[in-house]
């Protein structure tokens, strides 16, 4: 996604994360224009930012207080690259990022995460339930690399079964949640519990398995021999629809 604001200096959204202009604004076109115009010249950047959940704020680390729901602030930031991020107050552990390049004026930035952030709940038995497609999950994954078949025999041992790439790639939720699974932030929901970033699916494609990275832009579907098993993991689905 690529916008221009005020003046032309260029910003870079990333993702799901959507850049519009400010919702609500208590200034008129001139006085918006007139504000920008004085950020421009002053080299300065004016942020607007508004949620649709409460969440913590930071700006490259930097706090800048709890943003209430449908509450729009404006901040005067760096120059630099921008990197925003929401951190749910009533969710632990979800949190939402933006990351854009405005050089100097006006940009702004609308956080939509608040029925993502709640669309998956822990359960008592240990799974997590996706309230949008009816799946429950185990929370955790197996921890450790595994083969296709040995994927297959993990979840039936555990009472489930594999996921198909399909369901698995309803788990990536772009970039309005950030989950450790090992070494990377998978964008999946914080109820999960992740050691690594590919996971096998029932899919196939000829001789080979299917397995879906959750730690990208966007699902990482590749196709692999079945007897593979460097950094490949199991996450298993222990009910359906």
């Amino acid at each position: 996604m690529r916008i221009v604001n005020r003046r032309g200096a260029a910003s870079f959204g990333m993702f799901c994360l959507l850049l519009v202009a400010p919702a609500g604004a208590s200034w008129s076109q001139e006085e918006e224009e007139s504000r920008c115009n004085k950020a421009y010249e002053a080299n300065q950047v004016l942020l607007t930012v508004v949620s649709d959940a409460e969440c913590k704020l930071t700006v490259n680390d930097k706090p800048y207080g709890t943003l209430l729901p449908n509450q729009e602030k404006t901040f005067n930031v760096d120059t630099k690259r921008q990197v925003t991020r929401c951190s749910s107050t009533r969710f632990p552990g979800a949190v939402a990022q933006d990351e854009q390049l405005i050089q100097r004026g006006c940009g702004s930035v609308r956080f939509e995460v608040d029925t993502i952030w709640r669309r998956f709940t822990a359960q008592k038995n240990g799974g997590v339930h996706d309230t949008e497609t009816g799946l429950t999950w185990a929370q955790s994954d197996n921890s450790k690399d595994i083969d296709w078949n040995g994927a297959k025999q993990y979840c039936a041992e555990k009472g489930g079964r594999l996921p198909t790439q399909e369901e698995l790639r309803t788990l990536h939720l772009g970039d309005a949640s950030y989950t450790p699974c090992g070494e990377f932030p998978c964008k999946v929901s914080q109820q999960f519990k992740l050691t690594g970033r590919f996971f096998w699916s029932s899919s196939t494609f000829e001789d080979q398995a299917i397995v879906v990275g959750l730690a990208g832009a966007s699902p990482a579907v590749q196709s692999v021999k079945p007897a593979t098993t460097k950094d490949a993991r199991v996450l298993c689905i222990s009910s359906a629809k």
